[in-house]
């Protein structure tokens, strides 16, 4: 006899902010349905507000299972992590859920209470907040730290992006040792369909045949400063023009520092780099995988990370990678060139190094497509494991 699949319910993973979060959770309803419909049956749960921004792209996702009810706005943050927080439970969120059968429920930036009444995955992306503090203001630092302290008191199953960020996890909170497991997230999307649009990139966006790719949104810690650096270097030594200019996306407001994109783009103007450090704007998703997969090579110079999802893309189309000498770079693309993400001289040679090897050769879209498949089977394997573990065995909240 065969069992029925677990359902599972996500809440909206902020869009407007974070988009790589909204990616993730579409990414992840996407694997669900194309290759766990058997096991795990995905819900989606949206205040009318959300519901009436992201509802119709995500329903498709789910088969049309989404939960929109007024109790749901924002869950588990706000005055409702308070009444949370005292009570043990979001008890209005918990029958929202329970009336639509749902088993499980997917935590991620809130906190649902320590008795929420069914099993809870939370999601704990990274740890940038203990490596580094000064990028956090001291109740933005407690607001992370105590809640992540909550869920791993209350007896969540803990769901990590990367071994790396596990190791975090165990040397920051010990006890949450043997309470997590890691989900590493693939992209799921139709390789051949961003592929071969290199002409089209060019002419939509004026670029020449071969340029870099750095995708990454305006926040300190991308540390975009670190390319005009290099790019200064490569100028005084007059070979900035035998270095292919660097193509930017992605948002430009950094909350915690508001002036940051303006500052950049005025160092730009003044070194005289425009033709060499070019953004293009909040492009359309589909026009950021094409300008990926056109890339002679995309470079991430940030100083920390979780999983990356341009990383992950760039995998999908076998774009060659230059990134910031940390650990979880080193274990999400090893095959990398590597460099240190304070150091203008090493990453201007790393620029040289990329500039000078030959256009780059893609493979056949078999190749891709069967390494695409591996890492998807290995995204669902963990995620339904995960899964699996949260509705098998409910840890009891500790009492130290």
């Amino acid at each position: 006899m065969t069992s029925r699949p677990i359902k599972i319910a996500f809440p909206l993973i902020s869009r407007s902010t974070w988009t790589g979060g909204y990616v993730y959770l579409k990414n992840t309803l996407s694997l669900i349905a194309s290759r766990l419909s058997d096991n795990l049956e995905a819900h989606v749960f949206l205040s009318p507000e959300e519901n009436a921004k992201f509802g119709a792209e995500l329903s498709p996702l789910v088969a049309g299972r989404i939960i929109c009810n007024p109790d749901i706005a924002v869950s588990g943050r706000g005055g409702k992590l308070l009444r949370s927080l005292v009570t043990g439970t979001d008890a209005k969120l918990l029958s929202s859920l329970q009336e639509k059968g749902v088993q499980a429920v997917f935590e991620n930036a809130s906190f649902y209470g320590a008795r929420f009444g069914m099993p809870v995955v939370s999601w704990m992306p990274d740890f940038q907040h203990r490596h580094m503090p000064h990028m956090f203001g001291r109740s933005g630092w407690w607001r992370r730290e105590l809640g992540f302290k909550l869920q791993i008191k209350s007896g969540r199953t803990l769901m990590l992006s990367s071994f790396s960020a596990q190791n975090d996890l165990e040397k920051f909170y010990p006890q949450a040792l043997g309470k997590s497991e890691v989900v590493r997230f693939a992209c799921n999307f139709n390789i051949a369909e961003y592929l071969g649009r290199d002409e089209e990139m060019r002419a939509v966006y004026g670029l020449p045949e071969k340029y870099f790719f750095l995708p990454n949104q305006f926040w300190q810690h991308k540390n975009h400063s670190l390319v005009i650096e290099a790019l200064i270097l490569l100028k005084r030594t007059s070979v900035l023009q035998t270095i292919p200019p660097i193509v930017l996306t992605g948002q430009p407001k950094d909350p915690r520092s508001p002036n940051h994109f303006q500052n950049l783009m005025g160092n730009v103007k003044d070194a005289g780099l425009g033709g060499h450090f070019r953004y293009l704007g909040l492009v359309p998703y589909d026009h950021v995988l094409s300008l990926n997969a056109g890339s002679q090579r995309m470079i991430n110079p940030s100083f920390f990370e979780g999983w990356s999802t341009p990383i992950e893309e760039a995998k999908a189309f076998a774009t060659p990678l230059a990134l910031s000498d940390i650990p979880i770079h080193r274990e999400q693309a090893p095959d990398a060139l590597f460099y240190d993400p304070h150091s203008p001289e090493a990453l201007a040679g790393v620029l040289k190094e990329a500039a000078a090897m030959p256009p780059r050769n893609t493979g056949s879209l078999a190749t891709l497509q069967a390494a695409q498949d591996a890492r998807l089977t290995e995204h669902a394997e963990s995620l339904l494991r995960t899964f699996r573990r949260a509705t098998s065995a409910v840890d009891k909240p500790t009492s130290d």
